[in-house]
């Protein structure tokens, strides 16, 4: 048994070397397969007028790819062919090296349609790295309470006023990327790695906030050729700052919908002190009270159970007999065992 697997073993190995040798005979960069213009099984040409064009783009190394072309013994051939060096150049893993390409390869206008497509290529390997970069960015927002100006100065007419503003934060911009910020109805501008703070992101602050507001924010490449067109887009919606927070009558009920410091949604004011009321009956109906971050907590837990149990009393006292019954019944059968 040991020496039929040794042998499979043995087979199996040679099979992939052998593959292996085959695979690399064919991906050899040193040897021109012009096959495809060698007669076909009846003896016929496949064409009278090889293509070198089409039979040299298998070689991706600049040097064989013309040495391949000038096989051609038409000019218009070898023209033709070597233009197919327009992938080679594109390639290359920079725009500046594109370019070097193009001009080590082209003159007239080739060269400058060459250099044109170096500058506006973006190649797979560029875009994949700028699409991890944007994956990254993140933007949330967080409200703040700022002290005015004369804020502790009981003669200033800012005496103990507070602002209520948002600070919109973009983290994880890099120096590969930057973004536009489109506010609704308002101008664009941009953001890039220098605007970050030294947390490592960017804050905007808006202390305007008696409106919901939506932003865009648009990521494109920084530089290099990947830069015309955006990689991401992160759309934003803030709240705005609900004036009636402050009011005497919300201060036992901050989590009441017309009682949020900032709400996504808008209201009418109405009558909200009788609203709060209404509200604040129906909490204590249900035994209920609201903590000061607006959550709810239910009052009386115990007595609460005690009551239901008191109600269902018949429906607890059945439930106690059967499960007695079953441990009576293991009990004494146990006993009888021993």
């Amino acid at each position: 048994m040991k020496n039929k697997f040794l042998n499979l073993l043995f087979l199996l190995c040679s099979l992939v070397l052998f593959l292996g040798t085959v695979s690399a005979e064919e991906d050899d960069p040193g040897r021109y397969d012009f096959s495809i213009f060698e007669p076909d099984k009846n003896g016929e040409k496949a064409d009278d007028t090889p293509d070198y064009s089409s039979a040299c783009k298998k070689y991706t190394n600049k040097d064989e790819r013309i040495n391949c072309c000038n096989q051609d013994t038409s000019a218009s051939g070898r023209y033709e062919c070597k233009k197919s060096l327009y992938d080679v150049c594109m390639n290359g893993s920079g725009t500046l090296q594109r370019m070097k390409c193009c001009s080590q390869n082209f003159s007239g206008e080739e060269l400058e349609n060459c250099n044109d497509a170096a500058q506006n290529y973006c190649g797979v390997n560029e875009l994949v790295r700028l699409q991890k970069a944007a994956a990254a960015v993140d933007v949330k927002y967080e409200p703040v309470v700022l002290k005015a100006d004369g804020y502790d100065d009981p003669n200033s007419t800012n005496y103990s006023v507070l602002i209520y503003a948002l600070d919109i934060k973009v983290y994880n911009i890099t120096k590969d990327i930057r973004v536009i910020v489109q506010p609704e109805g308002g101008t664009s501008y941009t953001l890039d790695v220098s605007n970050n703070t030294a947390d490592g992101y960017v804050v905007l602050r808006d202390d305007n906030v008696g409106t919901i507001k939506n932003y865009s924010f648009a990521i494109y490449s920084r530089t290099g050729s990947c830069e015309n067109g955006s990689i991401r887009n992160i759309k934003l919606s803030t709240p705005r700052y609900n004036h009636l927070s402050n009011r005497e009558a919300c201060r036992e009920v901050p989590g009441f919908y017309k009682c949020q410091e900032f709400v996504s949604y808008d209201f009418e004011t109405g009558d909200y002190v009788k609203e709060i009321q209404e509200y604040k009956e129906k909490l204590a109906k249900q035994g209920i009270k609201e903590k000061e971050d607006g959550t709810v907590a239910s009052k009386g837990g115990i007595t609460k159970a005690i009551k239901k149990v008191s109600d269902n009393k018949w429906v607890v006292l059945a439930i106690v007999l059967v499960v007695g019954c079953v441990v009576t019944y293991f009990l004494i059968k146990k006993r009888r065992e021993d």
